[in-house]
């Protein structure tokens, strides 16, 4: 538990935490998912160790603090490298690769409407390395400010759209997208199909790491359009396939991406 690894090494906790209920106030202490709920996962999917608080019931209001590892933001940001297996922009010395981690969130939607907006405060001098990151001036600051709204027009159209900004950045600071889906998924229902259209702009120091499969950690810093589907074939097993098309922002090269899963249920 305290190297957070097994005794060779290959043994990795993903999460655990404590979660305390109370009405319409909860409290989780320890490893837990960290998902910014107000953009749909625009700017970070992934887990952090801490505590989160949670409060109100059609207007919520999340307050997070702690630290999150930078091993796991896009490439750019932690500057991996494939060849040598290293992290070029994170601490080599002390192999301290976390970022002290504050956040906040307000997210509305009782009905079909649903609003939501937050921020979210990285601190880590892996913000220094990364090239272009503030011109003429070094910062181990991430301020991001994120927006979404979304509405649900009956059981099958939903549309969402989001926007999010790193106010320390320089360059690649915006992230936004937008996404028409129709239908979903249920895997205890043989049979059911769901399908998206959407596009992207992914920012390298805004979108640090994002919850779409096709924005791969090493693949960020594209605009482009998306299109996928999912099927449950028979109960408990989940398929999808997904395809972006779009452009590199620094180069403006094509960059695409084919993604498909298949996931068992037990």
């Amino acid at each position: 538990m305290a190297k957070d690894a097994g005794d060779d090494g290959n043994v990795k906790l993903t999460y655990v935490y404590a979660d305390g209920q109370y009405g319409n106030f909860d409290v989780k202490l320890g490893k837990m998912p960290l998902y910014s709920t107000a953009d749909d996962g625009l700017v970070v999917d992934d887990y952090f160790s801490g505590a989160q608080v949670g409060f109100g019931k059609d207007l919520k209001v999340t307050l997070e603090a702690g630290r999150w590892n930078l091993e796991n933001a896009n490439d750019h940001i932690s500057g991996y490298d494939e060849d040598s297996h290293e992290y070029k922009n994170l601490d080599k010395d002390h192999k301290d690769h976390a970022a002290s981690y504050q956040g906040a969130e307000l997210n509305y939607g009782p009905n079909k409407l649903r609003l939501g907006a937050s921020y979210r405060h990285f601190n880590s001098n892996a913000f220094k390395n990364v090239e272009g990151y503030r011109n003429g001036s070094a910062s181990d600051d991430a301020n991001i400010w994120s927006v979404g709204a979304g509405y649900k027009f009956d059981h099958n159209w939903d549309l969402f759209g989001s926007f999010a900004q790193n106010t320390e950045a320089d360059n690649y600071d915006t992230a936004h997208s937008i996404q028409l889906s129709y239908k979903g998924t249920d895997i205890a229902n043989k049979g059911t199909w769901g399908a998206y259209a959407a596009y992207r702009y992914l920012g390298q120091n805004v979108a640090l790491m994002p919850t779409y499969d096709t924005a791969h950690t090493a693949h960020l810093n594209e605009k482009g359009w998306e299109v996928g589907a999912s099927y449950v074939p028979f109960t408990n097993v989940y398929t999808a396939i997904e395809y972006f098309d779009g452009k590199d922002l620094a180069t403006d090269r094509d960059a695409k991406t084919l993604f498909g899963r298949v996931s068992f249920f037990f």
